[in-house]
């Protein structure tokens, strides 16, 4: 009974691994294919979109887009574009298409935005890219990428410079007679300039900094950063700090700062000055 039971489990055995063999044959023996289908090539799906900033070079937005396989043939990969403030010829140029050449498997979409398209640096345009068809199959999770096209933008950093005619006024109250100051620009960051004030008060004092943010092309607010200032022979290190925010205008050469002057036993009070090109 044992013997007969042991040669009829290795027969089962046997049949079980033939079975097996041939069931991995399946895979080891032939080449498997996967399937081909295109998409945008950004790791995780979440990756799906992007800001792009335009220079006044007008340098594209580059897009990868990639395809599972490669082949002996070109690839035509064909895109739509939908926004419902971004127009084409106006805020960018994209192509309706791609080619992906024989024997590669990636490449990049060019979206190129138009500086001169844009009014204002606070406009922003979203830019739907779907990949709409072609050659390859498309993969439903990856078709879709959503650009924000914006206008990036640098003051002028000498648009606040030379010679300018301050009042100062102490709790809206003029304070001593209209004065010389010079202004010199000090440092540019984008839509931010930063420009130095010297003879603020009518003394030889160091010269005091004022952040422009630029609101549009002309106009926008001022704030004068903490700092130190000049030591006072009684009261010593006096430091200058923000006294609200001021504006300015690049048309008429005009604007207004609010400081205080304070030193250990007090503040000198709340100012206010307003500034003219000469």
């Amino acid at each position: 009974m044992n013997k007969l039971f042991y040669y009829t489990l290795f027969a089962a055995l046997g049949v079980i691994s033939l079975a097996s063999c041939k069931k991995n044959n399946l895979v080891v023996d032939k080449d498997v294919t996967p399937p081909a289908f295109v998409k945008f090539g950004t790791w995780n799906n979440s990756d799906s979109s992007a800001t792009y900033t335009i220079k006044n070079t007008n340098a594209p937005f580059k897009i990868p887009v990639g395809i599972t396989n490669v082949s002996d043939k070109d690839r035509t990969i064909n895109f739509t574009y939908s926004s419902p403030t971004a127009v084409q010829g106006q805020q960018y140029t994209a192509p309706s298409s791609l080619v992906i050449k024989a024997g590669e498997a990636l490449d990049s979409l060019e979206i190129k935005g138009i500086f001169d398209g844009f009014s204002s640096i606070t406009r922003l345009d979203k830019l739907t890219i779907t990949i709409s068809g072609g050659d390859v199959p498309v993969n439903q999770t990856k078709s879709h990428f959503v650009l924000s096209l914006k206008k990036y933008w640098e003051a002028d950093l000498n648009a606040f410079s030379g010679v300018y005619i301050i009042q100062d006024y102490d709790a809206g109250v003029p304070d001593g007679d209209p004065y010389e100051v010079t202004l010199t620009p000090v440092s540019l960051n984008g839509p931010s300039s930063v420009v130095a004030i010297s003879g603020l008060w009518g003394f030889d004092a160091p010269p005091v900094n004022v952040t422009l943010n630029w609101d549009n092309l002309e106009t926008g607010k001022t704030t004068i950063p903490k700092a130190n200032w000049f030591k006072h022979a009684t009261y010593g290190q006096a430091t200058i700090n923000p006294n609200g925010t001021g504006t300015f205008s690049a048309t008429d050469q005009t604007m207004k700062i609010g400081y205080e002057a304070t030193v250990s036993a007090g503040s000198f009070g709340k100012y206010t000055s307003t500034l003219k090109k000469k």
